[in-house]
Protein backbone atom coordinates (compact mmCIF):
# COMPACT_ATOMS: atom_id res chain seq x y z
CA UNK A 1 0.00 0.00 0.00
CA UNK A 2 1.37 3.23 -1.07
CA UNK A 3 0.14 6.28 1.15
CA UNK A 4 1.17 9.85 0.39
CA UNK A 5 0.61 12.38 3.14
CA UNK A 6 1.26 16.49 3.88
CA UNK A 7 4.62 16.34 5.00
CA UNK A 8 3.23 19.48 7.69
CA UNK A 9 0.75 16.79 9.26
CA UNK A 10 2.51 15.56 12.40
CA UNK A 11 2.55 11.86 13.29
CA UNK A 12 1.74 10.21 9.59
CA UNK A 13 4.50 8.10 10.41
CA UNK A 14 3.43 6.95 13.90
CA UNK A 15 -0.18 6.26 12.56
CA UNK A 16 0.39 4.94 8.85
CA UNK A 17 4.06 3.66 8.11
CA UNK A 18 2.71 -0.12 9.16
CA UNK A 19 0.38 -0.02 6.28
CA UNK A 20 2.88 0.40 3.84
CA UNK A 21 5.38 3.39 1.97
CA UNK A 22 5.02 6.55 3.21
CA UNK A 23 5.89 9.37 1.24
CA UNK A 24 5.52 13.05 2.20
CA UNK A 25 5.30 15.92 -0.07
CA UNK A 26 4.34 19.73 -0.01
CA UNK A 27 0.48 19.80 0.32
CA UNK A 28 -0.03 22.94 -1.32
CA UNK A 29 2.35 21.49 -4.42
CA UNK A 30 0.63 17.82 -5.08
CA UNK A 31 0.35 17.13 -8.22
CA UNK A 32 -1.58 14.05 -10.06
CA UNK A 33 1.54 12.55 -11.41
CA UNK A 34 2.61 12.33 -7.28
CA UNK A 35 -0.56 10.70 -6.75
CA UNK A 36 -1.67 8.40 -9.43
CA UNK A 37 -0.57 5.43 -7.23
CA UNK A 38 -1.28 5.74 -3.84
CA UNK A 39 -3.79 4.00 -2.38
CA UNK A 40 -4.41 6.40 0.83
CA UNK A 41 -3.98 10.45 0.52
CA UNK A 42 -3.69 12.27 3.67
CA UNK A 43 -4.24 16.21 3.36
CA UNK A 44 -5.02 19.71 4.80
CA UNK A 45 -6.93 22.27 3.71
CA UNK A 46 -4.12 23.93 1.22
CA UNK A 47 -4.65 20.96 -1.31
CA UNK A 48 -8.24 20.53 -3.48
CA UNK A 49 -9.27 17.54 -3.52
CA UNK A 50 -11.04 17.06 -6.97
CA UNK A 51 -11.45 15.25 -10.19
CA UNK A 52 -8.28 16.94 -11.82
CA UNK A 53 -6.13 15.98 -9.19
CA UNK A 54 -7.56 12.10 -8.71
CA UNK A 55 -9.22 10.66 -12.15
CA UNK A 56 -7.55 7.73 -13.13
CA UNK A 57 -5.72 7.10 -9.61
CA UNK A 58 -5.75 4.20 -7.20
CA UNK A 59 -6.56 6.37 -4.47
CA UNK A 60 -9.29 4.95 -2.31
CA UNK A 61 -9.24 7.34 0.68
CA UNK A 62 -8.93 10.74 1.46
CA UNK A 63 -8.31 12.00 4.78
CA UNK A 64 -8.27 15.50 5.47
CA UNK A 65 -6.89 15.88 9.17
CA UNK A 66 -8.59 19.79 8.95
CA UNK A 67 -12.44 20.36 10.33
CA UNK A 68 -13.04 22.40 7.16
CA UNK A 69 -14.73 20.73 3.96
CA UNK A 70 -14.53 23.66 1.65
CA UNK A 71 -11.56 22.09 0.17
CA UNK A 72 -12.97 18.90 -0.54
CA UNK A 73 -14.71 18.39 -3.78
CA UNK A 74 -17.37 15.45 -1.74
CA UNK A 75 -19.96 15.18 -4.54
CA UNK A 76 -17.30 14.24 -7.03
CA UNK A 77 -15.76 11.96 -4.22
CA UNK A 78 -19.07 10.37 -3.51
CA UNK A 79 -19.74 9.72 -7.87
CA UNK A 80 -15.84 8.31 -8.12
CA UNK A 81 -16.60 5.98 -4.76
CA UNK A 82 -13.51 7.39 -3.50
CA UNK A 83 -14.14 7.51 0.57
CA UNK A 84 -13.04 10.13 2.52
CA UNK A 85 -12.93 11.76 5.75
CA UNK A 86 -12.40 15.06 7.96
CA UNK A 87 -11.59 16.18 11.09
CA UNK A 88 -14.84 18.04 12.12
CA UNK A 89 -13.84 19.87 15.29
CA UNK A 90 -10.54 19.10 15.69
CA UNK A 91 -9.55 22.37 16.23
CA UNK A 92 -12.43 23.47 18.04
CA UNK A 93 -10.69 24.01 21.43
CA UNK A 94 -7.93 25.86 19.78
CA UNK A 95 -9.70 28.18 17.99
CA UNK A 96 -12.06 29.38 21.11
CA UNK A 97 -8.66 29.81 23.08
CA UNK A 98 -7.85 32.16 19.80
CA UNK A 99 -10.99 34.07 20.32
CA UNK A 100 -10.09 34.49 23.95
CA UNK A 101 -6.35 35.39 23.58
CA UNK A 102 -7.72 37.97 21.30
CA UNK A 103 -9.99 39.58 23.64
CA UNK A 104 -7.56 39.62 25.88
CA UNK A 105 -4.84 41.39 23.74
CA UNK A 106 -7.34 44.03 22.69
CA UNK A 107 -8.82 44.44 26.43
CA UNK A 108 -4.93 45.40 27.05
CA UNK A 109 -5.57 48.12 24.45
CA UNK A 110 -8.32 49.80 26.08
CA UNK A 111 -11.48 47.58 24.16
CA UNK A 112 -14.47 45.65 26.25
CA UNK A 113 -13.92 47.63 29.07
CA UNK A 114 -17.10 48.59 30.02
CA UNK A 115 -19.60 46.38 31.79
CA UNK A 116 -21.46 44.23 29.74
CA UNK A 117 -20.09 44.36 26.49
CA UNK A 118 -21.96 42.42 23.39
CA UNK A 119 -21.13 39.72 21.23
CA UNK A 120 -22.67 37.91 18.25
CA UNK A 121 -21.20 34.76 16.91
CA UNK A 122 -22.23 33.51 13.53
CA UNK A 123 -22.18 29.67 13.08
CA UNK A 124 -22.34 27.84 16.51
CA UNK A 125 -21.32 24.36 15.89
CA UNK A 126 -18.78 22.62 16.80
CA UNK A 127 -16.34 25.43 17.16
CA UNK A 128 -18.85 28.36 17.63
CA UNK A 129 -20.67 26.66 20.78
CA UNK A 130 -16.92 26.29 22.36
CA UNK A 131 -16.52 30.17 21.25
CA UNK A 132 -19.83 30.91 22.98
CA UNK A 133 -19.06 29.52 26.40
CA UNK A 134 -15.70 31.16 26.75
CA UNK A 135 -17.75 34.63 25.55
CA UNK A 136 -20.38 34.31 28.24
CA UNK A 137 -16.96 33.31 30.67
CA UNK A 138 -15.66 36.46 29.82
CA UNK A 139 -18.71 38.32 31.02
CA UNK A 140 -19.95 39.00 27.40
CA UNK A 141 -23.78 39.41 26.88
CA UNK A 142 -23.64 36.99 23.55
CA UNK A 143 -26.33 36.91 20.62
CA UNK A 144 -26.34 33.53 18.07
CA UNK A 145 -26.83 33.37 14.72
CA UNK A 146 -27.31 29.96 13.27
CA UNK A 147 -30.37 29.00 11.41
CA UNK A 148 -29.81 25.21 10.58
CA UNK A 149 -29.50 24.78 14.24
CA UNK A 150 -32.42 26.64 15.02
CA UNK A 151 -33.96 24.31 12.39
CA UNK A 152 -33.11 21.59 13.84
CA UNK A 153 -33.26 22.26 17.75
CA UNK A 154 -36.27 24.10 19.19
CA UNK A 155 -34.76 25.46 21.94
CA UNK A 156 -32.05 27.08 20.04
CA UNK A 157 -32.47 30.87 19.61
CA UNK A 158 -31.08 32.11 16.29
CA UNK A 159 -30.62 35.81 15.83
CA UNK A 160 -31.06 36.47 11.98
CA UNK A 161 -28.10 38.71 10.60
CA UNK A 162 -30.58 41.41 9.80
CA UNK A 163 -30.96 42.08 13.60
CA UNK A 164 -27.24 41.84 13.95
CA UNK A 165 -26.44 45.66 15.45
CA UNK A 166 -25.11 47.67 18.20
CA UNK A 167 -22.66 45.26 18.56
CA UNK A 168 -19.44 45.38 20.06
CA UNK A 169 -17.39 42.33 19.09
CA UNK A 170 -19.03 39.73 16.17
CA UNK A 171 -16.99 36.45 15.64
CA UNK A 172 -17.54 34.49 12.71
CA UNK A 173 -17.35 30.30 12.60
CA UNK A 174 -19.29 29.23 9.79
CA UNK A 175 -18.09 26.82 6.88
CA UNK A 176 -17.59 27.91 3.50
CA UNK A 177 -20.84 27.00 1.58
CA UNK A 178 -22.36 28.69 -2.04
CA UNK A 179 -25.20 26.14 -1.78
CA UNK A 180 -28.21 27.28 -0.23
CA UNK A 181 -30.43 26.75 2.17
CA UNK A 182 -27.59 28.67 3.88
CA UNK A 183 -24.50 29.94 1.71
CA UNK A 184 -22.09 31.36 3.41
CA UNK A 185 -19.90 32.75 0.68
CA UNK A 186 -19.52 36.57 1.19
CA UNK A 187 -22.41 36.40 4.07
CA UNK A 188 -20.67 39.53 5.29
CA UNK A 189 -20.86 42.71 2.88
CA UNK A 190 -22.31 45.93 2.47
CA UNK A 191 -25.57 45.72 4.24
CA UNK A 192 -24.50 44.33 7.33
CA UNK A 193 -21.15 46.36 7.47
CA UNK A 194 -23.15 49.58 7.26
CA UNK A 195 -24.99 48.09 9.94
CA UNK A 196 -22.36 47.95 12.65
CA UNK A 197 -21.37 50.52 15.07
CA UNK A 198 -17.95 52.29 14.77
CA UNK A 199 -15.02 50.15 16.33
CA UNK A 200 -17.54 47.29 16.47
CA UNK A 201 -14.61 43.99 16.25
CA UNK A 202 -14.87 41.74 13.22
CA UNK A 203 -13.37 38.41 13.99
CA UNK A 204 -12.85 35.96 11.76
CA UNK A 205 -11.67 32.45 11.96
CA UNK A 206 -13.55 30.61 9.59
CA UNK A 207 -13.28 31.17 5.88
CA UNK A 208 -12.03 34.62 4.16
CA UNK A 209 -14.43 34.50 1.54
CA UNK A 210 -17.37 34.49 4.02
CA UNK A 211 -16.18 38.11 4.03
CA UNK A 212 -16.75 40.16 1.16
CA UNK A 213 -13.27 41.84 1.14
CA UNK A 214 -14.29 44.27 -1.79
CA UNK A 215 -17.32 45.62 0.45
CA UNK A 216 -15.29 45.63 3.38
CA UNK A 217 -12.45 48.31 1.90
CA UNK A 218 -15.44 49.95 0.89
CA UNK A 219 -18.00 49.89 3.50
CA UNK A 220 -15.97 48.77 6.42
CA UNK A 221 -13.51 51.08 7.26
CA UNK A 222 -15.55 51.92 10.97
CA UNK A 223 -14.65 48.53 12.40
CA UNK A 224 -11.51 46.79 13.98
CA UNK A 225 -10.32 44.17 11.79
CA UNK A 226 -9.09 40.73 13.21
CA UNK A 227 -8.57 38.14 10.53
CA UNK A 228 -6.71 34.82 10.88
CA UNK A 229 -8.23 33.66 7.64
CA UNK A 230 -8.17 35.50 3.89
CA UNK A 231 -9.67 35.65 0.78
CA UNK A 232 -7.43 33.89 -1.88
CA UNK A 233 -4.41 32.90 0.55
CA UNK A 234 -1.80 32.12 -0.16
CA UNK A 235 -2.09 35.39 -2.03
CA UNK A 236 -3.94 38.00 0.11
CA UNK A 237 -5.22 41.38 -0.30
CA UNK A 238 -2.65 43.92 0.83
CA UNK A 239 -4.66 46.47 1.80
CA UNK A 240 -6.76 44.58 4.09
CA UNK A 241 -3.39 42.94 6.13
CA UNK A 242 -2.68 46.93 6.05
CA UNK A 243 -5.74 47.39 7.79
CA UNK A 244 -6.14 44.56 10.00
CA UNK A 245 -5.49 45.49 14.17
CA UNK A 246 -4.62 41.57 14.47
CA UNK A 247 -3.71 39.73 11.57
CA UNK A 248 -2.60 36.28 11.32
CA UNK A 249 -1.99 33.25 8.96
CA UNK A 250 -4.52 30.94 8.96
CA UNK A 251 -3.48 29.66 12.26
CA UNK A 252 -6.08 30.12 15.09
CA UNK A 253 -6.77 26.34 15.03
CA UNK A 254 -3.17 25.57 14.77
CA UNK A 255 -2.64 24.46 18.40
CA UNK A 256 0.32 21.15 18.89
CA UNK A 257 -3.17 19.00 20.24
CA UNK A 258 -5.51 20.09 17.07
CA UNK A 259 -2.61 18.68 14.74
CA UNK A 260 -2.28 15.81 16.88
CA UNK A 261 -6.39 15.25 17.43
CA UNK A 262 -6.68 15.38 13.63
CA UNK A 263 -4.51 12.83 12.13
CA UNK A 264 -5.69 10.40 14.95
CA UNK A 265 -9.68 11.10 13.88
CA UNK A 266 -8.43 10.06 10.62
CA UNK A 267 -6.79 6.88 11.15
CA UNK A 268 -9.61 5.90 13.26
CA UNK A 269 -11.98 6.78 10.16
CA UNK A 270 -9.97 4.94 8.13
CA UNK A 271 -10.48 1.83 10.20
CA UNK A 272 -14.19 2.38 10.66
CA UNK A 273 -13.96 2.32 7.04
CA UNK A 274 -12.33 -0.59 6.12
CA UNK A 275 -9.31 1.11 4.21
CA UNK A 276 -7.28 -0.29 6.71
CA UNK A 277 -6.79 -2.70 9.69
CA UNK A 278 -6.67 -2.11 13.20
CA UNK A 279 -3.29 -3.12 14.54
CA UNK A 280 -3.48 -1.74 17.69
CA UNK A 281 -1.58 1.56 17.73
CA UNK A 282 -1.74 3.50 20.32
CA UNK A 283 -2.92 6.94 20.33
CA UNK A 284 0.06 9.63 20.16
CA UNK A 285 0.65 10.92 23.28
CA UNK A 286 -0.54 14.96 23.38
CA UNK A 287 2.52 17.34 24.03
CA UNK A 288 2.06 19.34 27.47
CA UNK A 289 4.07 22.63 27.99
CA UNK A 290 6.03 23.74 31.17
CA UNK A 291 6.16 27.80 31.64
CA UNK A 292 8.26 29.19 34.06
CA UNK A 293 7.37 33.18 34.08
CA UNK A 294 10.33 33.66 36.60
CA UNK A 295 8.48 35.43 39.32
CA UNK A 296 6.75 38.19 36.99
CA UNK A 297 4.01 39.96 38.87
CA UNK A 298 1.18 39.88 36.11
CA UNK A 299 -2.18 39.77 35.61
CA UNK A 300 -4.50 36.48 33.52
CA UNK A 301 -4.50 38.67 30.54
CA UNK A 302 -0.75 39.12 30.33
CA UNK A 303 -0.02 35.51 31.19
CA UNK A 304 -2.14 34.70 27.51
CA UNK A 305 -0.14 37.31 25.76
CA UNK A 306 3.23 36.01 27.16
CA UNK A 307 1.51 32.31 25.89
CA UNK A 308 1.01 33.85 22.40
CA UNK A 309 0.91 37.42 21.34
CA UNK A 310 -1.47 38.45 18.72
CA UNK A 311 -0.11 42.31 18.09
CA UNK A 312 3.69 40.45 17.98
CA UNK A 313 2.01 37.99 15.53
CA UNK A 314 0.59 40.80 13.30
CA UNK A 315 3.64 42.79 13.36
CA UNK A 316 5.67 40.03 12.20
CA UNK A 317 3.18 39.12 9.46
CA UNK A 318 2.54 42.68 7.92
CA UNK A 319 6.66 43.16 7.46
CA UNK A 320 6.93 39.96 6.14
CA UNK A 321 4.23 40.93 3.53
CA UNK A 322 4.47 44.62 3.37
CA UNK A 323 7.79 45.01 3.29
CA UNK A 324 9.95 41.73 2.19
CA UNK A 325 7.68 38.80 0.20
CA UNK A 326 4.32 38.33 -1.72
CA UNK A 327 5.05 34.48 -1.08
CA UNK A 328 5.29 33.74 2.35
CA UNK A 329 1.80 33.03 3.33
CA UNK A 330 2.64 28.74 4.34
CA UNK A 331 6.53 30.10 5.38
CA UNK A 332 4.39 32.62 8.22
CA UNK A 333 1.98 29.33 9.26
CA UNK A 334 4.63 26.87 9.65
CA UNK A 335 6.88 29.33 11.94
CA UNK A 336 4.37 31.08 13.44
CA UNK A 337 3.35 28.46 16.07
CA UNK A 338 0.35 28.89 18.35
CA UNK A 339 1.53 26.07 20.88
CA UNK A 340 -0.18 24.09 23.78
CA UNK A 341 -4.12 24.45 24.37
CA UNK A 342 -4.78 25.94 27.86
CA UNK A 343 -5.56 22.37 29.65
CA UNK A 344 -1.60 21.33 28.39
CA UNK A 345 0.06 24.02 30.00
CA UNK A 346 1.48 24.57 33.30
CA UNK A 347 2.28 27.52 34.81
CA UNK A 348 5.67 27.69 37.68
CA UNK A 349 6.56 31.17 39.43
CA UNK A 350 4.19 33.56 38.42
CA UNK A 351 2.99 36.09 41.05
CA UNK A 352 -0.95 36.40 40.88
CA UNK A 353 -4.07 37.71 42.55
CA UNK A 354 -6.57 35.45 43.43
CA UNK A 355 -8.77 36.39 40.96
CA UNK A 356 -6.37 36.18 38.17
CA UNK A 357 -5.42 32.66 39.41
CA UNK A 358 -9.23 31.67 39.49
CA UNK A 359 -9.12 32.85 35.80
CA UNK A 360 -7.05 31.13 34.64
CA UNK A 361 -7.97 27.95 36.10
CA UNK A 362 -11.13 28.64 34.62
CA UNK A 363 -9.70 28.84 30.84
CA UNK A 364 -7.92 25.54 31.71
CA UNK A 365 -4.53 26.45 32.98
CA UNK A 366 -2.86 24.69 35.45
CA UNK A 367 -0.96 27.13 37.74
CA UNK A 368 1.22 26.21 40.16
CA UNK A 369 1.35 28.32 43.41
Amino acid sequence: MLIIADEEIPCSNHYFSAYGELILKPGRLLTHQDICEADILLVRSVTKINEALLHDTKVKFVGSTVTGTDHLDIAWLNKANIQWSAALGCNAIAVAEYVVTVVAALQKKGLFLKSKCRAGVVGVGRIGSQVVEKLKSLGFEVVQCDPLRAQQEKAFISTSLEEFEDLDFISLHVPLTKEPPYPTMHLIEKNFLQRQKKDCVLLNTARGSVIDFSDLIDYGKHLIWCFDVWENEPYINKAVLAGATIASPHIAGHSVQSKYRGIDMIYQAAIQQGIVTDKGIVRAVFPRTDISLAGKEIGWREVLLELYNPFEITRLMKKAFLEENDHVFDVLRKHLVRGSEFEFIQLRNAVLRVEDINQLRHLGLKVLL
